[in-house]
């Protein structure tokens, strides 16, 4: 058992609550080297990359037509699992299809894997310009594995039909493994300011018409967060916020976990240097408490679980409004209806 020390230095709790921040700003998105791919004739460019932003990914096309003509009659395709979810796009008017599912050859059982794709059609992209696309994914559950791809269609300036495709780019969840880690409290703000510290959230709302018993859900999210091995370091009853810090034996970074109960209103917090491990316990925090609260009887289907997420910025809206009212993003100051 361990051995509980009373921390002298405890801070006020308000002091350790940074949900209020504008998560556009923590959602910041890790950069590596983006791919390249150039056409035969070196005039039309296709960059790609797919990063950690926030709790989800963004897939990132950007088309440059560095030629002295324009191309026409321009399709391009973008390909991707259907264990993501697309949570927004830019530009927002893309036509979202299922396809058929594919046999994923690295699998030596011959798994099939469901494929979406978003199509954007424009009539030309004129010389030395460029067009990007930008696709913010959600990992619905992180059990397969699958990749993203591109495809561009165009007409070039002697009428003949040309296609460019980019590499496929693999998708794999990180796994992980949680040992438990104490930190005192007073040390908690030191760790969410350090610079290397990359902050994601998830937040849902329940949809619900009868009043939500705050102090069951509070204690069952603890539960799951307990159950993959994080440490208890502060729960603060009143406020519905706890506060679990461990260590991933698999990367070595140290993990902090804030969890809080507002109303209909469920959110996590995770900070930790390794912004693909945000990604992963998050979707698994979310994917556990579906399934637990569909086999207790408490919802009928994922369906009563909504993101609240802004679908124009992405920035994490205030509360959960009623079934059928708006509410305007504090950021964009768009107003949209979560659940009818």
């Amino acid at each position: 058992m361990e051995r509980k020390h009373k921390d002298n230095n405890q801070k006020d709790p308000h002091e350790l609550i940074l949900f209020n921040e504008d998560t556009g700003k923590m959602s910041k998105v890790f950069e590596p080297e983006p791919l390249e791919y150039v056409d035969q004739e070196d005039k039309i460019k296709m960059v790609y990359k797919l990063v950690p932003f926030g709790g989800n990914y963004l897939y990132s096309l950007l088309i440059t037509n560095q030629s002295d003509d324009p191309i026409t009659k321009v399709k391009i395709r973008i390909i991707f699992p259907g264990f993501f979810k697309l949570c927004r796009s830019t530009p927002p008017t893309l036509i979202l299809e299922s396809l058929e599912s594919e046999e994923d050859e690295s699998n030596s059982d011959q798994t099939e894997i469901e494929q979406q794709q978003v199509v954007m059609e424009f009539e030309s992209l004129e010389k030395n310009s460029k067009k990007q696309i930008n696709l913010y994914l959600c990992p619905l559950f992180l059990e397969e594995k699958g990749a993203i791809r591109s495809f561009v269609t165009f007409i070039n300036n002697a009428d003949f039909i040309r296609a460019i495709d980019t590499d496929a780019i693999p998708i794999q969840f990180d796994p992980f493994s949680i040992e438990r880690k104490i930190i005192p409290t007073s040390e908690i703000k030191q760790f969410l300011e350090k610079p290397w510290i990359k902050k994601a959230i998830k937040s849902i709302g329940i949809g619900l018409d009868s009043q939500l018993d705050e102090n069951y859900y509070f204690e069952h999210i603890n539960k799951i967060i307990e159950a993959h091995n994080f440490q208890l370091i502060m729960n603060v009853v009143n406020n519905k916020i706890s506060w679990f810090f461990g260590t991933d034996l698999v990367s070595g970074n140290d993990v902090l976990i804030i969890c809080q109960v507002s109303g209909h209103k469920i959110e996590w917090l995770a900070a930790s240097s390794n912004p693909h491990l945000l990604i992963s316990l998050l979707t698994k925090f979310i994917t556990v408490f579906e399934s637990e609260m569909i086999t207790l009887g408490h919802i009928a289907s994922k369906e009563q679980i909504y993101t609240l997420e802004c679908k124009y910025c992405g920035n994490t809206l205030a509360y959960f409004p009623l079934k059928g009212e708006s509410i305007e993003c504090n950021k964009c100051n768009y107003e949209q209806i979560v659940w009818n």
